[in-house]
């Protein structure tokens, strides 16, 4: 008898859950066909609006079209009466000139070879003139633009020797000159027990044996003053290469992305701030 009512009450809950979910989908069911037909209608409504004004605005258009053809042909027609009526006003101001013209044109149409065979020595010899005279005056045109040519590139070539000159100075030299080139020396403390690593940077127009010599002269130099021998840099030197220092490395620094790039920069900012700059005041023959 257990076993029957354990088997009844499952039946029984198994009945009730059934009609509760088959109720609750069945109404959700019931709502979604009921917003479907009324979205259905609200779309079929309106699609039947925008149908109903394309074909008002399809008629509108082609009512335009008609009425601008028939605008166009009545006033086409009346500005092809009023260029009729233009041609005959002129052509009646000047009628002999221009009966003479068309007359001159129908001979020269129809004139055939054995005519042109007819023609006079005088008029030959007219026409070999007329054609010299042409060779020639085509021959002059073509000089005076290749002498045109010549004297703007003479005239232009004096302007530029003119400003070239102006730069110059012509200046006689009895002997051998000194020549002064800036020398950037550095002497570089590594942090392990290394030895201490110096460099002389010399401008780029030099060759190998004159940078040599000069990084020669500059390390013998250098390596052997002693401290007390270094100023400190007057300040506003030190404003003008601080200035230089910030404008070099933004434009190195200025698209930098990487973490790495950025950190960099702020470090090199961060060293040229803190360094102490001295400067000799004496030159290195």
């Amino acid at each position: 008898m257990e076993t029957a009512q354990c088997l009844a009450i499952r039946e029984t809950a198994k009945e009730v859950s059934e009609a509760v979910i088959n109720g609750f989908f069945g109404t959700i069911n019931s709502e979604l066909s009921q917003q479907i037909q009324a979205l259905d209608s609200a779309v079929k409504a309106t699609l039947g609006k925008i149908m109903e004004q394309s074909k008002l605005v399809s008629d509108k258009k082609k009512q335009m079209e008609r009425d601008y053809n028939d605008i166009s042909s009545r006033y086409v027609d009346h500005f092809e009466h009023l260029d009729i009526d233009c041609y005959r006003r002129i052509h009646a101001l000047d009628e002999r000139s221009f009966n003479l013209s068309e007359k001159v044109q129908k001979d020269l149409l129809s004139e055939t070879p054995g005519n042109m065979a007819a023609l006079n020595l005088l008029g030959i010899e007219e026409t070999s003139s007329s054609k010299t005279f042409i060779l020639i005056s085509s021959l002059n045109r073509k000089s005076f633009d290749v002498l045109q040519t010549l004297h703007d590139y003479i005239t232009q070539e004096l302007k530029i020797n003119t400003a070239v000159n102006s730069f110059l100075f012509d200046e006689g030299m009895a002997g051998k000159t000194l020549l002064y080139i800036p020398v950037i020396w550095t002497e570089s403390d590594m942090l392990e027990d290394a030895p201490v690593k110096r460099e002389s940077f010399i401008p780029d127009n030099f060759d190998d044996q004159e940078k040599r010599a000069v990084t020669e002269k500059t390390d013998g130099f250098c390596s052997g003053l002693s401290q007390t021998a270094w100023e400190a840099m007057p300040e506003a030197e030190r404003e003008a290469l601080n200035k230089e220092f910030k404008i070099l490395a933004e434009l190195e620094f200025h698209d930098a992305d990487d973490e790495t790039e950025k950190r960099i920069y702020r470090t090199m900012l961060s060293l040229w701030q803190d360094s102490k700059l001295h400067s000799l005041e004496r030159s290195v023959r």
